[in-house]
């Protein structure tokens, strides 16, 4: 009877324990949030502003940029594209009627705590007939920088222009 009674108990304990165990374990492996500052949440927020610029929900996507980003899509040598505001009113058009595919090539974690992506930007212009885009305009190497506000990473820099990433990317030491 005692050995009937501890069979069914270690039965009934492994059954209720196992898929706990197994959760915990998965958790462990994945499930664990991510350091604010990690690489891993780097690649998560990179590929969040993809997601929010192709619902092409322009306060999202200024959401995810400090005040005083600075994102160009040619040579501004005067710094007219800087600031949120400057941002919206040059690029609110282009957010919401293209879509946007952002794929990391490199990525550095700075001394500083900031970040360096390189990216090759494509650009996937409207209406989307039978799976394909009207037109892709692709962009390689773009260049973004992001920053830790808050425990986010935000966008401070960003630039599809060749000559500006790759001289960009030269000071990162990202060639």
């Amino acid at each position: 009877m005692q050995l009937r009674r501890f069979v069914l108990l270690s039965l009934l304990m492994t059954a209720f324990v196992a898929p706990w165990s197994g959760a915990l374990a998965q958790q462990e492996k994945s499930g664990k949030p991510e350091a604010p500052g990690s690489e891993a949440l780097l690649r998560g927020t990179v590929a969040e502003f993809e997601k929010v610029w192709n619902r092409h929900d322009v306060r999202a996507w200024l959401a995810m940029m400090t005040d005083d980003i600075w994102f160009t899509a040619a040579e501004d040598l005067y710094g007219q594209m800087k600031g949120k505001k400057a941002v919206k009113t040059t690029f609110e058009y282009d957010v919401k009627n293209t879509d946007l595919r952002w794929e990391i090539q490199r990525l550095r974690m700075m001394p500083d705590g900031t970040a360096s992506v390189v990216l090759r930007h494509t650009a996937l212009l409207l209406p989307k007939v039978d799976g394909k885009y009207k037109r892709e305009d692709v962009s390689e190497p773009s260049l973004s920088r992001w920053r830790l506000v808050n425990g986010k990473w935000r966008l401070f820099y960003f630039t599809s222009h060749k000559g500006l990433a790759l001289a960009e990317m030269k000071k990162d030491g990202l060639e």
